[in-house]
């Protein structure tokens, strides 16, 4: 077999996960857009959202470190969940975001 031979039984796994993908990506392509409208929001929470995404850390790391679970915090970052203030002040610190108040 020379290196650019690819074995049957690898195609055929690759055609069945290529067929897993295609069947997840429209609920995938949703939930990419409920996050990015939930983002949008111009209001505490959407700025949380941004923030959190702009942070590039791994959101198992942040909701770790927020004391949540990792689905609490994609239902957050979709809209589908508020939390308590004392969540978001955890999430805020787990981002590592700073919230000034001009008073």
């Amino acid at each position: 077999m020379s290196t650019t031979e690819i074995p049957q039984k690898l195609l055929l796994q690759m055609e069945r996960d290529r067929r897993l993908i295609a069947e997840e990506l429209p609920e995938l392509t949703l939930r990419d857009a409920r996050m990015q409208e939930a983002a949008a929001e111009d209001t505490l929470c959407g700025y949380l959202r941004r923030a959190i995404h702009r942070s590039r850390r791994p959101l198992r790391d942040i909701a770790h470190d927020a004391g949540i679970g990792p689905l609490v915090l994609v239902d957050f970052l979709e809209g589908e969940r508020t939390l308590r203030s004392d969540v978001l002040d955890r999430l805020a610190r787990a981002a590592g975001v700073a919230i000034s108040l001009n008073a």
